[in-house]
């Protein structure tokens, strides 16, 4: 069971993964192997997943944030086993979600420009056997994108 120590320690990694041994003791509140552990012991439990530096996608070239909403022919095992696949290997897409609703899965893709969407769509998502339908919506503008968890850090 995690304690307010390990949830703060939580909050200040997801801020700022980058920040030295003895700045995330001093933050948190403990001793540096303290933390240490405790840092060490999320990793292994799961808690932590991974490191990775978070990309401006813009910056990147990737100008255009679409979601695309899915829906299956039918919700067969093998169905939906050759559609995980099929989101697995598929370049643009970021996150992919089984959702309630009138679709089955909502996907978050980050693309150059509508050409390399309108590719996906088209020739990977429409053209796969599993797929009976997509619909997309393109983001205007972002409001919010820090993707941290509410910890109830500082």
């Amino acid at each position: 069971m995690m304690d307010r120590h390990d949830l703060r320690l939580l909050d200040a990694l997801q801020r700022d993964a980058g920040m030295s041994r003895n700045h995330l003791a001093e933050k948190v509140g403990l001793s540096d192997s303290q933390a240490a552990r405790r840092r060490q012991a999320l990793e292994e439990s799961g808690v932590i997943r991974r490191y990775r530096a978070v990309l401006d996608a813009k910056k990147a070239g990737l100008a255009v944030t679409a979601f695309v909403h899915v829906k299956l022919h039918n919700h067969s095992k093998g169905n939906s086993k050759r559609f995980a696949d099929l989101i697995s290997r598929t370049a643009g897409i970021m996150e992919a979600h089984a959702v309630t609703g009138d679709f089955d899965y909502l996907l978050k893709l980050a693309v150059a420009d509508l050409s390399a969407l309108q590719r996906i769509i088209t020739d990977t998502l429409l053209a796969h056997a599993a797929v009976d339908r997509v619909r997309s919506e393109i983001a205007l503008e972002t409001l919010r994108d820090d993707n941290l968890l509410a910890l109830g850090g500082p």
